[in-house]
């Protein structure tokens, strides 16, 4: 009977440590907005049991107006959080977020308006406009506002209602929406409304961010990737079965009473923003991080200070393929990553699509870790590569240049220092290590054990039968001699330097034996110096992801201050390693290591050796063409690269005055110069003409065949016109299909005669869709004279009164404008 009782209570324990009744984790994660599908990924892995089975316990706290989705998850109210581009904005104000991926590859966020008056962009300057701080904050609604000539400071900008009404009803001329919700609702009720998307306009942004406090990254990183893995788990889901995530949300969320056909058609729409051309979800792209960068400078949000930015967006590497580099522990684990982590940090921040972690590895675990490929790249002594390329195909991308703490010399050798305490002194001799313990770091260790071999050899030291121990580590060495449990201690070079700057030992209580000195070598050194460790690509990895790295160490030579005195260490080519196999051949050390070879088995391994003489001569210098022109293909990559930063920064500076899907000059760039145009004008008293042109039924374009093909005829339109121009004569897009030109030196007649020609011009153009459709189109147009004295709103004014005239009048023609009232005193 107790055997039975026994029995049970093992049992019921059994079950209660089973992955069922473990305990999970109780967080929360604060959504920016009301429930709609924009959340659909949070809620299908909470219903579904994704967060469940990640061991987590999560809590969906639902928006409420007025409510700083920052400060929650700051101030710890939550976990997790979703937010907007503006999250890079509060980073650079100092606030604590990390953004872990993000959600949407292109924002939804719009502008509509109801109001027949407002057609462009440029029409909302000085209205009403209802949005929130955090769209306001991420910029890119208002940054089309600024690039179409809206002064920011005229706009009325309203706490949104999150009421649609308030649009329909006007209590405001605009509003900021999703693409995904609102057109939707408008169509429902038969409201006819304009779309003024920032995406059209060059801006593109991301949508959500998934994000968390840098306190949660620091002490919880395995509870981030759970519920990370879990959210992007449930959005993948949620994309697959539209339907039935809309089905989910109308029975468990939907607070907005919103109906089964809106939710299918915001799900169609986000899976559109949100699975990118790789069908990745999260993936952030630095390079759209920096675009958005400039535009917060532009608008005067942000300067140039970027500090600390890269360890704030994906620092977990959830989006990035991943790196493993083994590092040959010589100081213990924590010694090693420490002395390596300030290279990991310059990586992560360099390495766009790469998220490197190092990896910390024993004397006797390396050849097991590169056998079973547990790392892509390995930072290993001349010795160990030189077996490893033999037995497994290494192959080097780079040497270790060691730098002095000064930052002023470097060098790429190093050598052994055999040192004792100062009290009792030494000197190389046959005899020295009678009744003595020697202390070194591993029999394979070049700078810890085999070149202070070589010169014990060389001045005839006796090492048979000496009390000889190997511990592995540089520091356990090192505190050997100190404590007295050894009388001699061998490591390499710079140790006995870093250790005394760390505070760790006191230099003047030691005693460096047969000390040589070489000239611009820094470090107390007892032995021949040999070619620093080098990085070396296992055989598994890419080339490109090894000409990537390589060209990012040795980047470091051309970083900037604050770079090169963060990181120690510099890298170079990869060194001649001649002296090293020869010293293995001397020492007959891997892969030197056969001995006793019979008649048989030396025909059997070198006859053909004597045969093939040329054609090893022949490798040798092809090997040599290939290396040299792998460097200059390193350096190529640098070059590159540093071209490839000027060119975006380029871009960014004419993003504010280009048209991005034309090529035109944009509304912004046109008032600019079409103002000081004016003012020549009547200083000079010449003739100016204004034309308003309009593509007639564009609308129709794009509901028959598809924004891509209006986007399309609006580029084929744009390549006409630009040839009809004199290089005088100005040229704009200011709308969606609405363009304006300004024609110095013309009369009106010269200006009724080039209207025509481009009517002319437009009505016999043909399109052809990739369905072999042909799409015709014509164009309307207002001609306005410039008057004496008249300003360069008013005459636009006038043109774009007649430009309606002739949309009256039955389009395909011009409409010449009713010259400017006077008003007598």
């Amino acid at each position: 009977m107790i055997a039975k009782c026994l029995c049970l209570v093992f049992i019921f324990f059994l079950f209660m440590e089973s992955p069922v009744y473990a305990k999970s984790e109780k967080v929360s994660v604060q959504l920016q907005w009301l429930n709609q599908f924009q959340f659909a990924g949070i809620y299908v892995a909470k219903e579904l049991g994704f967060y469940r089975d990640a061991g987590l316990d999560v809590t969906i706290k639902p928006y409420k107006p007025g409510l700083n989705v920052v400060n929650e998850v700051v101030q710890r109210r939550a976990e997790f959080a979703t937010g907007k581009s503006s999250l890079i904005l509060n980073r650079l104000q100092g606030r604590p977020v990390v953004i872990l991926g993000a959600i949407f590859q292109e924002s939804p966020e719009i502008l509509i308006a109801t109001n027949p008056s407002i057609k462009s962009p440029a029409d909302l300057a000085g209205k009403k406009i209802m949005i929130t701080q955090d769209q306001a904050n991420a910029t890119n609604l208002l940054s089309m506002l600024i690039s179409q000539g809206v002064n920011l400071n005229e706009l009325h900008l309203q706490p949104h209602s999150s009421q649609l009404e308030d649009l329909i009803s006007g209590k405001t001329d605009a509003m900021a929406c999703y693409l995904s919700n609102e057109p939707f609702q408008l169509n429902q009720v038969g409201i006819p409304y304009r779309v003024f998307n920032p995406a059209k306009y060059g801006f593109s942004f991301y949508g959500d961010f998934l994000f968390t406090s840098e306190e949660q990254i620091a002490h919880h990183p395995q509870r981030t990737r759970a519920f990370y893995s879990a959210t992007i788990k449930g959005w993948l889901w949620a994309f697959d079965h539209i339907e039935k995530t809309a089905q989910l949300i109308d029975a468990h969320y939907n607070t907005q009473g919103k109906s089964l056909d809106s939710l299918i058609f915001e799900g169609t729409v986000l899976k559109q923003l949100a699975i990118g051309r790789e069908q990745k979800i999260g993936k952030i792209d630095r390079n759209k991080v920096n675009r958005i960068l400039e535009l917060y400078r532009l608008t005067g949000q942000a300067n140039g200070d970027t500090h600390g930015l890269d360890q704030a967006i994906d620092p977990l590497g959830f989006n990035k393929s991943e790196l493993k580099i083994g590092i040959l522990a010589n100081r213990g684990n924590r010694k090693a990553l420490e002395r390596w982590a300030s290279l990991l940090t310059y990586l992560n921040d360099t390495l766009d699509d790469l998220h490197t972690t190092f990896v910390p590895i024993a004397f006797d675990a390396i050849g097991q870790s590169v056998r079973s490929q547990a790392i892509d790249f390995l930072i290993v002594n001349p010795v160990l590569y030189v077996e490893l390329e033999n037995k497994h195909g290494l192959s080097r991308i780079a040497s270790l240049l060691n730098r002095q703490q000064d930052h002023k010399s470097s060098t790429d050798q190093y050598g052994s220092v055999i040192f004792t305490l100062r009290r009792t002194p030494l000197s190389l001799s046959p005899d020295m290590f009678d009744s003595k313990t020697l202390a070194a770091v591993a029999p394979n260790s070049l700078g810890g054990w085999l070149m202070a071999v070589e010169t014990f050899q060389e001045n005839n030291v006796n090492l048979e039968g000496i009390d000889r121990k190997f511990l592995s580590s540089h520091d356990a060495v090192v505190a050997a001699v100190v404590n007295g449990d050894a009388d001699v201690g061998i490591i390499r070079t710079g140790i006995l330097e870093k250790m005394a700057h760390d505070g760790l030992i006191d230099m003047d209580t030691l005693f460096i034996i047969h000390e040589k000195s070489y000239i611009g070598f820094p470090y107390r050194v007892s032995t021949k110096l040999y070619p620093e460790w080098s990085i070396a690509k296992l055989r598994h990895v890419p080339i490109e992801t090894a000409n990537q790295l390589a060209a990012a160490l040795l980047g470091l030579s051309h970083a900037s201050h604050d770079t090169k005195a963060a990181v120690r260490e510099a890298w170079t080519v990869p060194s001649d390693y001649s002296s090293v196999h020869s010293l293995l051949k001397k020492f007959r050390l891997p892969p030197y290591d056969e001995t006793n070879l019979d008649v048989r088995r030396f025909i059997q391994h070198y006859a053909l050796w004597f045969y093939t003489i040329v054609a090893f001569l022949l490798v040798l210098v092809l090997h040599a063409i290939y290396s040299n022109h792998h460097n200059r293909q390193l350096e190529r990559e640098v070059r590159r690269r540093t071209r490839a930063l000027r060119k975006a920064n380029s871009n960014l500076s004419r993003l504010a005055r280009t048209d991005p899907l034309t090529g035109l000059h944009n509304r912004r760039y046109f008032m600019e110069f079409a103002q000081q145009y004016v003012s020549l004008a009547h200083r000079n008293k010449t003739e100016m003409q204004f034309l308003s042109l309009d593509l007639d039924h564009f609308k129709q374009v794009n509901d028959r065949y598809g924004h891509h093909v209006g986007d399309d005829v609006l580029k084929l339109f744009a390549t006409t016109l630009v040839p009809l121009l004199r290089s005088t004569d100005l040229l704009a897009r200011t709308g969606g299909e609405e363009f304006v030109i300004c024609l110095q030196n013309t009369t009106l007649e010269g200006a009724k005669v080039f209207a025509r020609k481009i009517i002319e011009t437009i009505r016999e153009l043909r399109y052809r869709t990739v369905e072999d459709e042909t799409v015709t189109f014509t164009v309307s147009i207002g001609i306005a004279s410039l008057s004496w004295g008249e300003n360069l709103e008013d005459v636009l004014c006038r043109s774009d009164h007649a430009l309606y005239r002739a949309k009256e009048n039955g389009r395909d023609q011009f409409v010449l404008a009713d010259p400017p009232e006077t008003h007598s005193d």
